[in-house]
């Protein structure tokens, strides 16, 4: 075999193995950015699902109980900073919308929708258009909502 052959097959060798070497790295990639959604996630439904204040905020809220009005300011500030930092995480495209819709709309939706949540928390205060923007997102998801399983996923 010549020796311009043999140059020739080792180029299309080693340009195909960094070729390969490349696309490996791009997956990687993806399954970290994949990886490290889910961690925030996961980090995420934990703190709505173990904080005991927010797990009876949501309760109250179930049946817009008058009881939600002892709730504390702070608590009720905290509660509403959570669904916005949900509502960051989703713009930064951390959390797609249709998981946050699905994991997390809903208790956004009854707070925004609960009359006795707002009864010491001004709803139309500037500080709280995060949140606002979050349920009007949600409320759009939940018009038009259809499960589908492929749709859900980091």
């Amino acid at each position: 075999m010549p020796l311009d052959e043999i140059k020739n097959i080792a180029t299309i060798i080693g340009s195909l193995s960094a070729v390969l070497a490349f696309l490996k790295g791009i997956i990687e990639y993806i399954k970290q950015g994949s990886q490290r959604r889910a961690e925030y996630f996961n980090i995420m439904r934990k703190k709505l699902k173990e904080n005991e204040v927010f797990k009876n905020i949501c309760a109250l809220l179930e049946t817009d109980d008058k009881e939600i009005t002892n709730i504390s300011f702070g608590d009720k500030r905290d509660f509403l900073g959570f669904f916005e930092e949900i509502a960051l995480m989703m713009n930064s495209k951390i959390i797609k919308e249709k998981v946050a819709h699905y994991m997390f709309g809903y208790y956004a939706l009854r707070c925004w929708k609960s009359k006795y949540f707002w009864i010491d928390v001004n709803r139309e205060s500037i500080y709280w258009c995060l949140f606002k923007d979050f349920v009007k997102t949600m409320e759009k998801i939940e018009k038009k909502y259809k499960f589908k399983n492929s749709k859900y996923k980091f």
